[in-house]
């Protein structure tokens, strides 16, 4: 993922989506780089990558720079259109892709106007469902294998807002909440990004990876974690997008459930 300067426009029209387009084709050509799934907003986009060869940071490097000068060619603007390097999370199993593939398709539920991501033609999920030609360097079988090739079950996984995600592990859930703060906000520091993670540890109903998250986290002691959890569960309750973040970072982690009547004072450190 990676997003306009101080969220400044990165696509100005349609033109410049099929430009990206075509440098999507041009990267795998030259880099072996095949995408998964993609889907380009307003003022960032979110790229699904299969490198099998490496050559990531070659591929992206050469996407953003060339791109940048076609953007800045057309609009008679100068300097960088993204604000830095790109935002990475390695995928590590199925479960993960198929979170990961529907939280790129649903991004276009963000945008003024857009009610169904079937009607979006700025991402990969049109062509998932055989309405438009699957370009050479868009590879959807590794997807559509999981669900025996069915496209209305895939649809119905990705449109559905009661999906039965698939859960990840817990050491991912830092990664994902960088991203997802990063897409979303400015303003999400490291203190921010500690609340957002404890505030998902909260929501946790699997007590090993409650007990790995705390570790991360690096509490020194039960009562540390204790009045951590209380002082983040204040600040969700006075703002609202904290809940908003943490909602967004456990469509990306999975099926994470709330156990009625469990707290996390019963958790263990040791």
């Amino acid at each position: 993922m990676n997003r306009g300067v101080a969220r400044q426009t990165t696509f100005f029209d349609d033109r410049d989506r099929v430009e990206f387009g075509r440098l999507l084709g041009v990267g795998h050509d030259r880099f072996g780089v095949m995408a998964t799934a993609y889907c380009l907003m307003n003022n960032h986009y979110h790229l699904v990558l299969h490198c099998p060869d490496g050559g990531l940071s070659d591929f992206m490097h050469h996407i953003g720079s060339v791109f940048t000068r076609h953007a800045n060619d057309r609009s008679g603007r100068d300097g960088p259109l993204f604000r830095g390097r790109f935002r990475s999370i390695p995928i590590t199993d199925d479960n993960q892709l198929l979170n990961t593939v529907r939280y790129v398709h649903r991004n276009a539920l963000d945008l003024p106007g857009v009610r169904t991501i079937d009607d979006y033609r700025w991402s990969s999920h049109r062509a998932y469902l055989g309405h438009r030609r699957t370009p050479s360097w868009l590879e959807t079988d590794p997807v559509l294998a999981i669900f025996g090739q069915d496209r209305s079950a895939f649809h119905s996984f990705v449109a559905s807002d009661n999906a039965t995600l698939r859960p990840v592990g817990a050491d991912t859930l830092p990664a994902i909440v960088d991203l997802v703060a990063d897409e979303c906000r400015d303003d999400v520091g490291p203190g921010v990004r500690r609340t957002l993670l404890l505030l998902v540890l909260d929501r946790l109903a699997d007590v090993d990876d409650q007990q790995r998250l705390a570790l991360t986290l690096k509490f020194s002691s039960q009562s540390a974690l204790e009045r951590a959890l209380r002082r983040a569960r204040r600040r969700g309750a006075d703002e609202a997008w904290l809940s908003r973040l943490v909602d967004r970072v456990l469509s990306l982690a999975g099926d994470v459930k709330v156990v009625p009547g469990t707290t996390l004072t019963q958790l263990r450190l040791a």
